[in-house]
């Protein structure tokens, strides 16, 4: 269908080798994005290192693809809803941990610590290990 096209109406490209590997993002082998744009292959003419592209500029698989993208970015980080859920998960995860402002309020409770773990070494030595073997019923 492209090739009956009239040259006058395609977009002529030329790259180097290193251009095409580098500047072109290959949808297939008739088919490369450029510079956000969309271009269908109708004729190739390769002269020494350079290769002349004589190419059909697709309007519409472009816009297809800007729309997609926008939707796509919406769907990740433009949604006013998941932004609001990651503000309330980022609270309760603050909620999670123990910040202090205070060097006061720091000494207070190394305090607190400290005379908790005593208590709980002392419970603890009260822990016996089971019997062994087990009482009979």
């Amino acid at each position: 269908m492209l090739a009956g096209i009239d040259k006058k109406t395609l977009v002529l490209w030329r790259f180097t080798e290193t251009e095409k590997q580098t500047r072109l993002r290959w949808k297939h082998a008739r088919e490369f994005e450029f510079s956000g744009e969309m271009y269908d292959i109708v004729e190739t003419e390769v002269k020494g290192d350079t290769t002349y592209y004589w190419c059909f500029w697709d309007h519409e698989e472009t816009q297809l693809n800007k729309q997609l993208a926008a939707l796509l970015s919406f769907a990740m980080k433009s949604n006013p809803q998941k932004q609001e859920n990651q503000k309330r998960l980022t609270v309760f995860f603050k909620s999670l941990y123990f910040s202090v402002t205070n060097k006061q309020d720091l000494s207070s409770f190394k305090k607190i610590n400290r005379d908790h773990l005593n208590l709980v070494d002392l419970y603890q030595s009260r822990f016996y290990s089971p019997p062994v073997p087990p009482p009979k019923a």
